[in-house]
């Protein structure tokens, strides 16, 4: 009967585990930095950061740590036009807004720049909620009455409100 010799490296070997999060953890803190999180969620999220009536106007571009300053600033574009101006008389306000956002002082700084080919966006419409008289609204249920799938029936009963309520103002 022979016998095989095992061979064992030369290299030293660790036995101790170790958890995933104490490699990678580092290697990714080097590779992203707090603002690209920062920059990443003000892209995303614009219109909650900012509200409707700034957000149809400005767009956020990038993020950018000023050394010298020591401070971050978000480069924004707005349309060209009267839009600069009222931006920057509204700096501290949007400011404001983002580091309220945030829950700390996330942006010091704006830079403004116009985009000719940009135009504003305009506020959504929002549709009225049909009012029907009793008899009109009585005559939309009895149509929809034998109708058993409900987001169907829904439709279909906003559908008729409409019709009865165009028919109306001719």
């Amino acid at each position: 009967m022979t016998t095989k010799k095992l061979h064992i490296s030369e290299e030293p070997h660790s036995n101790d585990l170790e958890s995933l999060g104490s490699i990678f953890v580092p290697i990714v803190k080097e590779i992203m930095n707090s603002e690209d999180f920062i920059e990443a969620d003000i892209l995303l999220n614009w219109y909650d950061v900012v509200g409707q009536e700034l957000g149809r106007v400005i767009r956020p571009l990038k993020i950018k740590y000023d050394k010298k300053e020591s401070l971050r600033v978000l480069y924004i574009e707005v349309p060209a036009g009267g839009y600069a101006l009222e931006i920057q008389h509204r700096e501290k306000y949007i400011i404001e807004k983002i580091n309220a956002y945030f829950g700390y002082s996330a942006i010091q700084k704006l830079n403004i720049s116009q985009n000719l080919n940009m135009r504003p966006k305009m506020p959504q419409k929002i549709e009225k909620e049909a009012i029907l008289t009793e008899k009109e609204e009585k005559y939309v249920e009895e149509i929809t009455d034998g109708i058993k799938d409900e987001k169907l029936k829904k439709i279909l009963i906003k559908l008729g409100k409409s019709v009865v309520l165009s028919n109306r103002e001719k």
